[in-house]
């Protein structure tokens, strides 16, 4: 009712008296105060406002006004206004209205002189210090400190009275009790206040305002002002939005209205006030939600920055263009993920380049120093300008489609703009930020790609000088492993990743400037070392940088994060992948290290962290290289000289200089490894060998002071430590094995001296030990080192230390305190690992004057260590406890393996520890130990087992049982599981347990833990591989036990052999990679093609090495043939069961498996026994009948001829089968082909009757409704033809008129010949030779490359020779006489399709059917042997007239779309379906969604590379060609009418149609869309058109049929 108040208010003015409408609002104001109901009260207060409108008029006087306003509009306002105010808004909002204008009249009625302040001043006055009153009440709720910005610009205006009033106004208030009013109302009330000043006509209409009350207004404008930008960063976002999109834009239209007449400057200042406070803003934390504010503020305000008056003169009054703080916040907004920002920062631009471009006057006296780097303009270039601005935010608005074809035609503009140089490269490096925030992962790879792609020097000198694009937006999305992925290869055998490696090859070798370069290469290190954390990105980048030029780049703070990298990357944890970087970073530094500014320290440290972890030999390339780095370019003359000098210098200042007791051990260690790790790199001649003269040099100081017996103590534990490192790394890097005591120079004396003192150490009994895990450590190792050595010690000497140490160890483990000790206590492991090294240099140089009685052995298992605080200081009392006992059980392991060569070598009579004993206490230990002991406690069962005693099998079931409880409970442990599966299998399957019967039984201890170890293996590589070797190491022996033992266990060889899961984890795929990239070329060449590609899954060894046990059996041995045949009867069983052949697929599990069973049984056929023969050829029948992969079906025919052969009588049973005429064709084929090879091989008291029989039963197929089986019969018959008059049968071919008619005809019809001619081409039918080809290579190789099946399912006949290269006569590994033969042959070679057709119908007569010259079709031979469909029914399907539809899908990869689309096809009649590849048609993924629809489908196979080349032919043939793509001049589907000659494009999923194939089509079609969701599945799209193109044709021929 609010628009009637005025002329409501007018009508009382009139003709009410003043008296009455006193009258009336008295009443009406009681009721207003009084009303308990909100609408009562809203609808009084609309009568009640105009009447107190009028009431006002009607008084004459200006204090009685304001004694009226007093009397009523105040306690109305506190009433309304407080904030426990329950008044509902609508009453509010009809107050603010009416207050604000109020107080603007009495603002601009009150006269010269007032005794009080006015009605309109002490509201104002009441509204700011409520405003005032909670900024300072509440800190948080105005950021950025408002009073202070308050107090700061006032100073520059002129409203200090104003605000001295309004600090005046609060301290009253703080004295006395105060209502606290609402500050949205107050908000509200003070903008409609200002906007009654400026557009109430009202009060622009009264006469008479003084000046100084104009004056006064303006300064309370100006107060106003200040208060509401101060409070733009109120964290309440509701204030925040009335201030920005109100009372601040209303304040400066007021300011800016040319009736207020204010100065310019001052228009300026509030400007100034403004940006400064938006920059203050922009100044707080990224993480601050009010940053995100300041984009729509700059929004709102730019139109009073940047003004036109009113004759659209520009009035500038704030230059944005010349601040770079603004396009770092625009730019700030366009990378933003904030949608909001992001069209601000869009909206703001664009306006700055419109405005800059129409009013070019405003930069007529701009120069280029005026500009900021971020933008600049030129009147004589403003289109230039102007269109690359265009293509920038055509590039930035592209860069957020999820579809890549959408934003690969657009990528070429970015180079286009790198190219121009007329915008800064932020712009640039903007666009890229926005492409990888991109949610879809194909647009982001596509965007990297396109970037990878740049081969122009000038673009990526460009992209190389932006180390904001390189490492803060390219790095950083780089950073995900899942870029690189390829399914079933893993991250690092990535095409992707390649493109990035070639990149940054090109980008480093692109830079123009060499200090850029420099500078470039710096940033890329420490960023890779201490910011990436992917393993990915780094390998490719340590790849590239490999391959660089050398450049003086790195000095010593790049080389220490390259040490960083190497050593502490948290994503290097498995070895291999260590050792590559290492091996990168070995190159890397060699090509980029300036060493002109690296010290000898650097230099050392550097070449001491990349050999670390990564043996490297004297002769290796990564060892060449380093000498070659160190003699080129780090030594100063071109030799070693001045390198060994400084190495002297650095040893010698070990040895010597450093006096501090202080240095911990591995900190020593650390100096020592460096210096021994460089300086192998210093004596050693080009060639690898050891350089004696320079060792003696090098090591002067060193070796005088090891032979200086009256060193100290910190000079000799230094010493010890660099002698171990020196020792070690000698041993491990020279392959030409040198003692590195004799070397130095070291004799008995100084050696015997060193064990002395180092015995003093650790091995007293009253005097405390040191304890230090590290020093102990290195005692142990030299000891060790000097004791196993055979040319360290004179064997007199080296024998009386070994005898000394076990007399000392002895001593200490039977020595007893009286009290505790803590340090005798933690010395204890050390005592018991001692004489574990002596037990084993004992063994190894044959010395047996130890003891190894039972005294001894239960001295060592019952040795006690007691608990001490001292201990628990240094770690828990578990792990100390753990470590105990597995160096007893260490040492026990050493002892048995002691007193079992005493025994084996008949030493003179000695007392044995007792096995059963030992044995049942390590049981004992085995059911109670952890982890952390328990590869220990397994591995002394070793020894223990094989010792010479009784062992049953209740025994050893304990001892299986417990370490296969153990396992489980730590399958999921990678540190600890791997140890106690391996200590497992090498205790159990060895000799010793394997040769007792009793044992092995079916329910047997071992085989318990052969199952188990198998059931792991499907999860853990390398388990089965390591339990294989073990079994095949010993059943290779062949011995009578081994034969039994075989025998016993040829289930479980049956499964071995077949052995070999489908493994697809990540961490498995990238070990598998980074052996690959780490092996030679020679083993990569050896490996091509093989399952040993996958050179970090050994799963192919476990079938290898069964193999090779059946390739070496004995056709004449008993035990032999007995294995054979139960292995045959377990093959056949399983070959033959019928879930096996419900999905027929290749590369699946059920098919390796199958071929696996096939090729085991190819190498023992020949000893099947012969009772057996008609069982097993049964089931190869049926399984012949039941499968149609040919790749399987080959092998049973192989077999079934081998069986033939060897046994001709049973050819009778082969001859029934092929006379049946109820087969399966696939079945039929197979037995034809078997005729193949047959006819060649039979021996010649067979082959008369074998010829007799064969010609019979072929004839009958020969005219067979069966296209295929009537090729596959007339080939059988050509070569049985052939082999007959070759084999001297001709005679009796020659007396059968009937047969010799049929020869002939085959002979000298073009078609025949012709057929004749295409086989020859395909090796299995024409070349292959079941005798000849009977070898390893080719059973396990070759055979299955001809039939395609998966690489590494192979395996090359080298995996067998490095088993075993002794060469078996029956079976040899491979014969080089066919070696030719079987490199020429092309597996994927075929008979073509199209050229038969079209022969077929060019060479037919007028009066030929169509039915005749659909059956002169040849198919593929391939598709030949495994199909099995009925042709008639094949030729009534074609008999039908297919529309003239080709439907080109070779751009799409998806299984399922393309299966959809094959189904579809069918059922809409379409002529042809174009794919990527027809294998496809193999894939259970690709069947099950066809249902058996790509049997009726005519399909061809035309590359991705290739669709250009195959539109336009189709073109050239009269087709329209149409593509289903969303483009400006797309037809709409349901308004195009189709052309009957019409191929439809499908594009790629998400990408659509290529660019480059968009401009070969005639039209582009797209569906009609009424939804939100931009795109419909390929599939369906493709259903859809195909659909209305059909509907199409049949309306036209349902039309021409009615006509």
């Amino acid at each position: 009712m609010d628009f009637a108040s005025v002329p409501f208010q007018t009508l009382l003015v009139q003709n009410a008296g003043n008296d009455n409408l006193l009258n009336f609002l008295t009443q009406l104001d009681e009721q207003y105060t009084e009303a308990v109901d909100e609408k009562v009260r809203f609808g009084n207060l609309q009568i009640l406002l105009p009447i107190f409108k009028a009431h006002l008029v009607k008084i004459d006087d200006y204090k009685k006004q304001e004694a009226c306003l007093d009397q009523f509009v105040k306690p109305w306002m506190i009433t309304s206004f407080s904030q426990d105010s329950m008044v509902a808004t609508e009453s509010v909002t009809l107050l603010e209205s009416t207050i604000s204008y109020l107080i603007a009249r009495s603002f601009l009625l009150q006269p010269d002189q007032t005794d009080t302040p006015p009605f309109g001043k002490q509201t104002l006055l009441l509204l700011i210090t409520q405003l005032i009153s909670a900024m300072e009440a509440e800190p948080d709720f105005i950021d950025l400190k408002p009073m202070d910005f308050i107090e700061a610009s006032i100073d520059h205006l002129q409203c200090r009275s104003q605000w001295d009033q309004v600090q005046t106004a609060i301290t009253v208030q703080d004295s006395s009790k105060h209502i606290l009013f609402d500050l949205e109302c107050c908000i509200d009330t003070l903008n409609l206040f200002v906007r009654d000043l400026n557009e109430n006509q009202e009060l622009l209409s009264l006469e008479n305002v003084l000046e100084p009350v104009k004056i006064e207004i303006c300064q309370w404008m100006e107060l106003i002002f200040t208060i509401a930008v101060a409070m733009i960063p109120c964290t309440d976002s509701t204030i925040r939005k009335k201030l920005s999109h109100d009372l601040l834009p209303n304040l400066l239209r007021w300011q800016q209205n040319s009736v207020q007449h204010v100065e310019l400057d001052k228009q300026i200042y509030w400007c100034e006030m403004l940006w400064n406070r938006i920059l203050q803003m922009f100044a707080l934390p990224a993480t601050n939600l009010l940053r995100l504010e300041i984009y729509g503020l700059i929004a709102r305000f730019f139109d009073f920055y940047f003004g036109l008056d009113a004759n659209q003169v520009p009035i500038i009054r704030k230059d944005l263009r010349f601040d770079a703080s603004f396009f770092k916040i625009l730019q700030s907004g366009l990378q933003s993920n904030d949608s909001l920002a992001r069209k601000y920062s869009s909206y703001i631009l664009k306006r700055i380049i419109d405005f800059t471009e129409k009013n070019p006057s405003t930069i007529a006296d701009k120069s280029d120093a005026d500009w900021t780097p971020y933008f600049k303009w030129s009147a004589d270039l403003s289109q230039q300008y102007t269109e690359h601005w265009d293509d920038w935010f055509l590039l930035y608005d592209i860069m957020h489609e999820n579809v890549i074809h959408l934003v690969d035609p657009v990528l070429p503009r970015f180079e286009t703009l790198l190219n121009a140089n007329a915008l800064d490269a932020s712009w640039w490096v903007l666009l890229m930020y926005r492409g990888f925030q991109n949610d879809t992962s194909s647009v982001k790879k596509g965007l990297l790609e396109f970037i990878f792609s740049r081969q122009d020097k000038s673009i990526l000198n460009k992209m190389g000088m932006e180390q904001g694009f390189m490492f803060g937006a390219l790095f950083k999305i780089l950073d995900s492993t899942s870029l690189y992925s390829v399914p079933t290869q893993g991250a690092l055998v990535s095409p992707f990743g390649e493109h990035f490696r070639e990149f940054m090859v090109r980008l480093v070798g692109a830079f123009e400037n060499e200090q850029d370069k420099v500078n470039f290469l710096r940033q890329l290190i420490h960023h890779l070392s201490h910011v990436v954390s992917s393993h990915a990105p780094i390998l490719y980048t340590m790849e590239a940088l490999a391959e660089a030029d050398y450049v003086n780049a790195w000095g010593p703070e790049e080389l220490k994060s390259l040490r960083v990298l190497v050593d502490r990357h948290r994503n290097f944890n498995i070895p291999a992948t260590k050792q590559f970087l290492r091996k990168l970073g070995i190159a890397a530094v060699v090509k980029l290290s300036n060493t002109e500014t690296l010290s000898f320290s650097d230099i050392a440290k550097t070449i001491s962290s990349l050999v670390n972890e990564y043996p490297i030999k004297t002769n290796s390339k990564e060892f060449k290289l380093i000498r070659y780095w160190l003699e080129s370019r780090i030594s100063k003359d071109k030799s070693l000289d001045s390198v060994l000098s400084g190495l002297k210098d650095r040893i010698e200042t070990y040895v010597r200089d450093l006096k501090s007791e202080d240095i911990p051990e591995a900190v020593l260690r650390n100096q020592a490894n460096v210096l021994a790790r460089t300086s192998i790199f210093l004596v050693s001649t080009q060639t690898g060998q050891l350089n004696s003269d320079h060792v003696l040099d090098l090591l002067s100081a060193f070796t005088e002071n090891l032979k200086d017996t009256s060193c100290d103590e910190i000079t000799f534990a230094r010493n010890l430590t660099l002698f171990d490192a020196l020792w070690e790394n000698f041993d491990t890097c020279f392959e030409t094995k040198c003692d590195f005591t004799q070397v130095i120079g070291l004799n008995d004396e100084t050696l015997l001296y060193i064990l002395n003192r180092i015995d003093k150490k650790y091995l007293n009994k009253e005097e405390d030990n040191i304890v230090d895990d590290d020093l102990v450590d290195l005692y142990l190792s030299l000891t060790k080192r000097i004791l196993s050595s055979n040319i360290a010690l004179s064997p007199e000497a080296r024998n009386t230390a070994i005898q000394n140490h076990f007399d000392i160890t002895v001593d200490l483990l039977k020595y007893r305190t009286s009290s505790v000790d803590a340090n005798k206590e933690m010395s204890k492991p050390n005592y018991i690992r001692l004489l574990s090294v002596v037990y084993e240099c004992a063994i190894i140089h044959s010395y047996f004057n130890l003891d190894c009685d039972n005294n001894l052995v239960s001295s060592v298992y019952g040795f006690q260590m007691k608990r001490t605080q001292e201990a628990l200081r240094e770690r828990p009392w578990g792990e100390s406890l753990s470590t105990f006992i597995r160096a007893k059980w260490e040492c026990i392991e050493r002892i048995v393996r002691f007193a079992s060569l005493v025994k084996k070598n008949h030493i003179e009579p000695k007392d044995f520890f007792d096995p059963i004993e030992l044995y049942e206490e390590a049981v004992d230990q085995l059911e109670s130990g952890s982890e952390m002991c328990g590869e220990a406690i397994i591995r002394g069962f070793g020894p223990i087992l094989a010792f010479p005693w009784e062992k049953t099998p209740e025994m050893l079931q304990l001892c299986v049982d417990y370490a296969i409880a153990l396992m489980k409970e730590n399958i999921a442990q990678s540190r600890t599981f791997p140890l106690l599966i391996k200590a497992f299998v090498d205790v159990i399957f060895q000799p010793e347990l394997l040769s007792v019967p009793e044992l092995n039984q079916d329910d047997g201890p071992m085989k318990k833990a052969l199952h188990m170890v198998i059931q792991t293996g499907e999860l853990k590589p390398f388990v089965v591989a390591q339990t294989s070797k073990l079994l095949h190491n010993y059943w290779s022996t062949f011995t009578e036990d081994a034969n039994k033992s075989m025998i016993q266990y040829a289930p479980e060889i049956a499964k071995l052999l077949v052995f070999g899961p489908l493994r697809d984890r990540e961490d498995q795929k990238l070990e598998a990679a980074i052996a690959a990239k780490l092996a030679t070329p020679i083993e990569i060449l050896e490996a091509e093609g093989t399952a040993e590609t996958v050179f970090s899954q050994n799963d192919y060894l476990v079938r290898v090495d069964m193999n090779d046990i059946l390739l070496r059996l004995d056709v004449n041995n008993k035990d032999h043939i007995t294995l054979a045949n139960i292995l045959l009867d377990n093959f056949f069983h399983i070959i033959n069961e019928d879930i096996l052949f419900e999905f027929m697929y290749t590369s699946t599990m059920e098919h390796r498996l199958k071929l696996r069973i096939c090729c085991s049984t190819i190498l023992i056929i020949d000893l099947a026994n012969e009772n057996k023969l008609d069982e097993y050829m049964e089931v190869i029948f049926e399984v012949m009948r039941k499968e149609t992969v040919t790749s399987v079906r080959c092998y049973l025919e192989w077999a079934m001829v081998r069986i033939l052969v060897r046994f001709p009588d049973r050819l009778h049973l082969f001859y029934k089968k092929i006379e049946d005429p109820n087969h399966k064709p696939n079945f039929v084929i197979s037995l034809l082909t078997i005729t193949f090879t047959l006819c060649d091989n039979l021996p010649e008291e067979a082959i008369q009757g074998y010829f007799e029989e064969i010609f019979v039963r072929l004839i009958a197929w020969l005219i067979t409704n069966h296209f295929t089986i009537r090729l596959f019969s007339y080939c059988a018959w050509q070569r049985n033809w052939k082999s007959c008059i070759s084999r001297g049968y001709g005679k009796k071919l020659e007396e059968n008129k009937y047969l010799q008619s049929i020869g002939r005809f085959m002979e000298t019809y073009v078609d025949c010949i012709k057929f004749f001619d295409k086989i020859q081409s395909q090796f299995y039918m024409s070349k292959f030779d079941p005798i000849q080809d009977f070898n390893i290579e080719f059973i396990f190789r070759q055979m299955m490359t001809e039939f395609q099946v998966i690489e590494n399912e192979r395996i090359g006949s080298k995996a067998f020779v490095r088993v075993n290269p002794q060469v078996v006569a029956r079976c040899p590994f491979e014969n080089p006489a066919r070696k030719e033969m079987y490199t020429s042959a092309d597996p994927s070679e075929m008979i073509g399709l199209e050229e038969e057709i079209e022969l077929a119908e060019a060479t037919s007569t007028s009066n030929t059917t169509l039915e005749e010259v659909i059956q002169k079709k040849i198919m593929p031979w391939e598709m030949m042997l495994e199909t099995d469909m009925d042709l008639t029914k094949n030729l009534v399907q074609k008999n039908r007239r297919r529309n003239d539809l080709i439907v080109v899908a070779s751009l799409i990869d998806r299984t399922p779309n393309l299966a959809g689309l094959c189904r579809t096809c069918e059922i809409f009649n379409a002529s042809t379906l174009v794919v990527p590849t027809l294998k496809i048609k193999e894939d259970i993924g690709f069947t099950s969604i066809s249902v058996a629809s790509e049997k009726w489908m005519p399909m061809i196979e035309v590359t991705e590379n290739d669709v250009a080349a195959y539109l336009q032919q189709k073109k050239e043939q009269g087709y329209t060609l149409c593509g289903l793509e969303q483009t400006t001049t797309s037809a709409t589907l349901g308004d195009y009418e189709f052309p009957e000659k019409c191929v439809l494009l499908l594009g790629k999923e998400r990408q659509g149609v290529p660019a480059d194939l968009l401009q070969m089509l005639d039209v582009a079609i797209e569906i009609p869309q009424y939804g939100i969701t931009r795109s419909l599945n390929v599939h369906v799209s493709g259903a859809i058109c195909i659909y209305e193109y059909t509907k199409q044709m049949h309306w036209r021929q349902q039309a021409a049929i009615t006509q």
